[in-house]
């Protein structure tokens, strides 16, 4: 063998090499790619779960809230800040023990839209139904 014809196929040739820098580079885009989203994916999915949270928060600070005394109004748990608005969807009625008597409340039932913001950002908004109520009648301390 001629030291012409060894030379010609000890090493790459430029064609091959830019060939493997193409493949190379389609697999490091798709890699990238799929990286990207996974990514993306990642951070969507835990301001899903920081915003529920935000929400379960919220509920807990409207809980004992008697929209009847308070019909509209804010809450602050530093980060978060709780506003709600309520609405009465009855007509107020006297409260009823089990065998029909009144008693000592009257009740009406509200509708409330609750936004929930983290520092000064809205995160979640959501509306739940709440029972307001009120002290209108002396309690009947009769025992029977």
């Amino acid at each position: 063998m001629s030291r012409h014809g060894r030379a010609a196929q000890d090493g790459f040739t430029l064609l091959e090499a830019i060939v493997a820098m193409v493949i190379m580079a389609t697999a490091l885009l798709a890699l990238y790619s799929w990286l990207s989203t996974s990514t993306m994916a990642l951070n969507r999915a835990q301001a899903q779960a920081h915003a529920i949270e935000d929400a379960r928060a919220a509920l807990a600070l409207v809980e004992d809230i008697n929209p009847m005394a308070e019909p509209d109004g804010e809450r602050i748990a530093a980060p978060l800040t709780v506003r709600w608005r309520s609405q009465a969807l009855t007509e107020r009625r006297p409260g009823l023990s089990r065998i029909g008597m009144p008693t000592q409340f009257d009740f009406i039932l509200y509708q409330m839209d609750v936004e929930v913001l983290r520092d000064g950002r809205m995160v979640r908004q959501f509306d739940l139904r709440r029972t307001g109520w009120e002290v209108a009648r002396p309690p009947n301390l009769e025992l029977d």
